[in-house]
């Protein structure tokens, strides 16, 4: 009952709060603004009662000015909303240099307090070095002329001594309230640039990963490709050469395009442009389909693969992102077995998950190198017959199933070979 009564309590207040913010708003501006939201409209709410208790007592005149002071917070308010924030504050500074003054000196009620409050958001708000010193002067001559020129009450009797009482405490209050929110801006925003900074280091290690795999995963079969196609140019072959060149190419044209994939699908992930969509769809058939990719290697290895793995057991994930992983895992699983090696897919149910583990008898890893495997700390080593890999593709892997609300765990041992398990929830 009291969290239903709360919650809508809380919106509306967030609302008035945020008048005139926006999400494209500038850190620091937006601060400033939920600052004097927070001003105004405590303002409004004061100086209504100082109208009633000033109206009660007969001083109409100071009644006409806490009016005024509504009319003028009411005035910022509507200003944020259209989002002119400049002038906003302008009017906000000069109207109440006016209000305080005037109420300071004619009525004695503790305005060179507001004054001073007025001096310290002044300098807060306002980034013009022309416009603050401007602002400052006024503010300080107009707190000087109420403290050592004092006026006779010409406009109205002084107020009592209780609510000038109330008038300090208020303004010493708005003082330190603004100086303390000011101090939060400050700390936000070094939050703010620090977590950019991290998020900057972090895309700067991305981006030196990007150099070092085009360089190397792209610029080699690249290379390869160029001087075959010179061969074809110059018909130095044989028939017979010719056809076991031309498998050479399409096997080059393979691993560039799984090469780009990774890239592309990395990319996209960058600039949240990839969505993950779950769709149910027959594990067995995606695997056969993978080792396609793979038919070359594993006659030039003289693999054994051995496949374990229900034809009916449906999966629940997004079908590509599952492709790309098991594509990478596979891909791996043969570049890091020794010739006549053996590679194991088996799938398994378990409870809520299904989990599906690729093995390998190759040449394994150490601790040091299973801990790095997904980050971009990770450095790209050669298969058993000079392939690349455990660079960009593991990272994809992480990333696609955690996005998948699974979990990769890895074991392996220094040349025994690796066992990787995709858990994946059913």
């Amino acid at each position: 009952m009291t969290h239903t009564f709360f919650t809508p309590l809380k919106q509306f207040l967030h609302k008035l709060i945020h008048v005139g913010i926006y999400p494209d708003m500038p850190y620091v501006e937006s601060r400033y603004t939920k600052l004097l939201n927070v001003l105004n409209w405590l303002g409004l709410c004061f100086m209504l009662g100082y109208a009633i208790l000033n109206l009660t007592n007969g001083r109409y005149f100071l009644t006409a000015l806490n009016m005024f002071n509504m009319l003028d917070a009411t005035a910022v308010l509507i200003l944020h909303r259209l989002r002119m924030y400049l002038s906003a504050r302008l009017v906000m500074v000069g109207c109440r240099i006016v209000i305080y003054t005037i109420s300071g000196l004619y009525f004695h009620n503790g305005a060179e307090y507001f004054l001073l409050t007025l001096l310290i958001t002044t300098i807060i708000i306002f980034d013009s070095r022309w416009i603050r010193t401007f602002l400052c002067s006024l503010i300080i001559l107009a707190c000087i002329s109420v403290v050592l020129f004092p006026q006779p009450p010409l406009l109205g009797v002084p107020v009592m001594e209780e609510q000038i009482i109330v008038n300090i405490v208020v303004a010493i209050g708005l003082i330190i309230g603004t100086v303390t929110f000011f101090k939060s801006i400050q700390y936000g925003y070094q939050r703010e640039v620090e977590k950019q900074r991290q998020a900057l280091i972090e895309l700067n290690r991305d981006k030196q990963r990007m150099f070092s795999i085009l360089a190397h995963d792209i610029r080699s079969p690249m290379a390869t490709l160029e001087n075959l196609l010179q061969i074809f140019y110059e018909n130095l072959l044989t028939r017979t050469e010719q056809m076991k060149t031309t498998q050479l190419l399409k096997d080059q044209v393979i691993q560039l395009g799984t090469t780009m994939d990774d890239l592309l699908n990395w990319s996209a992930r960058g600039m949240q442009g990839m969505e993950t969509v779950k769709t149910s769809f027959l594990l067995y058939p995606l695997i056969k389909e993978l080792f396609q990719f793979f038919d070359l290697i594993i006659k030039q290895k003289q693999l054994e693969v051995e496949m374990y793995i229900d034809k009916e057991l449906i999966l629940s994930a997004d079908r590509d992102q599952i492709a790309v992983v098991m594509r990478n895992l596979l891909s791996n699983a043969c570049k890091f077995s020794h010739r006549g090696g053996r590679i194991r897919i088996v799938a398994i149910e378990k409870n809520n998950s299904i989990e599906v583990c690729i093995e390998d008898e190759g040449v394994g890893m150490d601790e040091n190198r299973i801990n790095r495997l997904f980050t971009s700390s990770n450095s790209s080593v050669r298969g058993t017959a000079g392939e690349k890999g455990y660079g960009l593709g593991l990272m994809l892997c992480a990333e696609f199933v955690r996005l998948n609300e699974g979990n990769i765990v890895v074991k392996s041992r220094l040349g025994e070979g690796s066992i990787f398990t995709v858990i994946l929830p059913k």
